[in-house]
């Protein structure tokens, strides 16, 4: 993390008074220190803040993104965010962040980033907060599973003490997610944005995929125990299976509805077997891997040989 402005350092506040036309804060502080810091710790990712009322010519941006990208020691691996300058914000970057706690709710063409924070209010710590005013684990879980789902990355901030440790709660949330991701982590890691990221809010089900699997990733239980999910095509091979249940339980019974009847959505339907508190591999969401589906998704525009789908498993 950068920041490239002092809020109340005296050559930056003379340059902004002088309405950007001069730049000796930038010439004898931020450029400085940029180089040095990148010659020295040799950072492969310089997240850059700060940049807000100025131009990115202000800050010799352009310049100095040219020689770290293509000249410095980590010319290969560098990456940085989108805030050099005004204007630049959402539009240029390796990846964009846009603004804080940024959601799109969609796929997007630019990787990206929802940087957010425990405390709602503040990126700092608040020592009047209450328990009550923090966003919880549930709350964190659900970001990242839709984050990583439209192709985002998840930046979590915590904000120390004055001391330098790190709040009980803070740790709280942190080891919350942990304890899902030991769980879910296959359905996160290192998987990419399926065709259909997300389509049915009734089960809050967002979709992840790597290799041949596609992960279904509900925030919300289903009701009677009966996932419907309405996108996925299954073929005579599909299974599909709880992550995290490895019993026998962990393979499920599922049928195709071809298209809606009554009382009835169209789509796979899993059959999810009860679990106890004792048996239920995590809480706040869980996730389904699927394998063996069609290339094809579920289109109810388009002409899909659902009937021939449902003959080909009725014959196996």
């Amino acid at each position: 993390y950068h920041s490239l402005f002092e809020w109340f350092n005296p050559l930056f506040l003379k340059d902004k008074a002088n309405n950007w036309t001069t730049r000796a804060f930038v010439e004898e502080k931020t450029m400085p220190e940029l180089y040095d810091l990148v010659n020295k710790y040799e950072p492969e990712l310089i997240w850059s803040d700060g940049d807000w009322d100025a131009p990115d010519e202000y800050w010799n941006a352009p310049e100095f993104l040219a020689w770290y990208a293509t000249k410095s020691t980590v010319a290969d691996t560098a990456i940085w965010n989108d805030r050099w300058g005004k204007g630049i914000t959402c539009h240029h970057g390796a990846y964009i962040t846009c603004s804080d706690r940024f959601q799109p709710g969609k796929l997007v063409d630019k990787k990206w980033e929802n940087a957010l924070t425990v405390d709602p209010g503040s990126w700092g710590f608040n020592r009047n907060k209450t328990g009550v005013e923090y966003l919880s684990v549930e709350y964190f879980v659900h970001e990242l599973i839709e984050t990583v789902a439209f192709g985002g990355n998840m930046l979590l901030n915590v904000g120390p003490a004055a001391d330098g440790t790190i709040p009980a709660i803070f740790w709280d949330r942190l080891l919350g997610i942990g304890d899902w991701l030991k769980v879910n982590g296959e359905a996160i890691y290192k998987t990419k944005p399926w065709k259909v990221a997300q389509n049915q809010t009734d089960v809050g089900a967002y979709y992840t995929a790597k290799g041949g699997t596609v992960y279904a990733l509900v925030t919300k239980w289903p009701k009677d125990n009966r996932l419907i999910l309405s996108a996925p095509m299954p073929t005579a091979d599909t299974q599909v299976r709880v992550v995290g249940l490895d019993t026998d339980e962990g393979y499920l019974a599922w049928d195709y509805v071809a298209s809606k009847e009554i009382g009835s959505e169209a789509g796979i339907v899993i059959e999810v077997p009860p679990l106890t508190p004792d048996v239920i591999p995590c809480r706040h969401a869980w996730a389904f891997a699927i394998t063996g589906l069609s290339e094809a998704i579920r289109n109810e525009g388009k002409s899909v040989d659902y009937y021939g789908i449902i003959n080909l498993m009725r014959k196996e």
